[in-house]
């Protein structure tokens, strides 16, 4: 708690807010809890998902294709875990297990945490029979109740406006399915600007820039509300979800020019990449690679083993480099780039020509941008003012690859856009 406690305090001095990973869909199997509900003390019998099983034939009970009950020694019984063996899911049809969530949330408030994020919500209450294959995640309705709660738990914390308590959930559902997140007073739902259904860059029959306008222009009037985030530590990191890593700068220039809030995954502004050998999940979580000594992120020794790429793909090297444009210093460059009025609040058209995607970024009395991502394999050619209508003088301010600064007249010329390069228009 020591080692909070100073968190906090630097925090505070850097004006930074502070938000927590709320876990309520499980505990660990080492938790007192599973260690009482095992041995049916009291009100902790039903804290967890059990049921009846024969210990020879229980990894017959199946969920969705896969093994989602283990068979417990102790209590003689299977109990219910969505994701590892080692993380029993909690049963929130109880009120004491309720009760037990908002008092750690009212815990860690007392100590002056600015707000949660909320993980694994898509598994949070699943169907009261699970037989073979009846699981549903996400049962929203269900959900929303959970969110309305601990959002009155965190409104009791406000102390002022513009200081409110933040509650942010990562999404798995459709946009539409996040509308009722928002009616339970979300703050943030987090969702992956890249596709369906957590479906890869290669699983669909559509093009990238189509599934992406379809997707812009769904979410446009909740836009303010919704946090992008590429990969997470349950899936592959963003380069590896591409078809190569030229196409990263592409993204992030997408992730930062978007209405709402970029959550950044460590490691993609330097192109980190799944671990070579290990296996899921520990792949997508190595060390952040300062440096080629494999140094800066602890003086102890890490729990999981390091990228071997950390000598060349680190911070320091793409820090230090001649090239000003390696994936960091193009990550810094958006990230100054939003911070312009029109990226902060300004409103968004949606428009695509084959593969490339483009969108305006305009608020009242700033400079407006358009921002052009060319998410094919071959080079396009745009009339950005014909495509757009934006006006004819225009500036570059931005682009992924190379210098261009310049001001030019759409009138004049039209602009040749490389595959996997993204450039960004000033205009007034």
């Amino acid at each position: 708690m020591e080692d909070f406690v100073e968190l906090r305090k630097v925090t505070k001095e850097m004006k930074m807010r502070l938000i927590m990973d709320f876990i309520p869909n499980h505990t660990g199997k080492q938790s007192q809890w599973f260690s009482r509900s095992q041995n049916k003390e009291g009100k902790y019998t039903d804290y967890y998902i059990w049921t009846v099983c024969d210990p020879h034939t229980y990894g017959n009970l199946m969920v969705i294709g896969r093994g989602a009950w283990s068979y417990d020694d102790t209590r003689k019984e299977c109990y219910f875990h969505q994701l590892e063996s080692d993380k029993p899911d909690l049963n929130l049809r109880s009120a004491d297990v309720r009760q037990e969530l908002e008092s750690i949330l009212r815990f860690w408030l007392d100590k002056g945490v600015d707000g949660f994020h909320v993980q694994d919500f898509q598994h949070l209450y699943e169907d009261e029979i699970l037989g073979n294959g009846t699981l549903v995640n996400g049962k929203t309705d269900s959900n929303a109740k959970l969110l309305k709660a601990w959002k009155s738990v965190l409104e009791s914390y406000n102390t002022k406006p513009g200081r409110e308590k933040a509650l942010i959930v990562t999404a798995k559902d459709d946009l539409n399915t996040t509308m009722d997140y928002f009616d339970a007073g979300v703050t943030i739902v987090r969702v992956t600007p890249l596709s369906e259904s957590g479906a890869s860059l290669t699983e669909s029959n559509t093009s990238l820039a189509e599934r992406m306008e379809t997707k812009l222009k769904n979410a446009n009037s909740n836009f303010k509300r919704i946090g992008w985030m590429y990969g997470d530590k349950y899936s592959s990191r963003l380069t590896n979800s591409l078809d190569g890593p030229v196409q990263i700068k592409a993204l992030l220039t997408l992730q930062a020019t978007l209405p709402g809030v970029p959550f950044n995954y460590y490691g993609n502004e330097i192109g980190m990449t799944d671990h070579p050998t290990l296996s899921a999940p520990k792949k997508y979580r190595t060390p952040m690679q300062w440096n080629s000594k494999g140094t800066g992120f602890s003086q102890n020794t890490p729990w999981v083993d390091r990228n071997p790429d950390y000598i060349t793909v680190n911070v320091e090297t793409e820090d230090a480099i001649g090239d000003e444009y390696t994936t960091l210093k193009v990550y810094k460059r958006l990230q100054e780039l939003r911070e312009n009025e029109s990226f902060q609040w300004g409103t968004m058209s949606v428009y695509r020509d084959g593969d490339l995607l483009m969108y305006t970024r305009k608020a009242d009395g700033f400079p407006g941008y358009l921002v052009a991502i060319n998410l094919g394999t071959s080079k396009v050619t745009e009339s950005f003012h014909a495509a757009t209508g934006i006006p004819k003088e225009v500036k570059v301010v931005f682009h992924t690859h190379k210098d261009d600064n310049s001001a030019i007249s759409l009138s004049d010329r039209s602009y040749i856009l490389d595959p996997s390069h993204a450039v960004v228009l000033e205009y007034e």
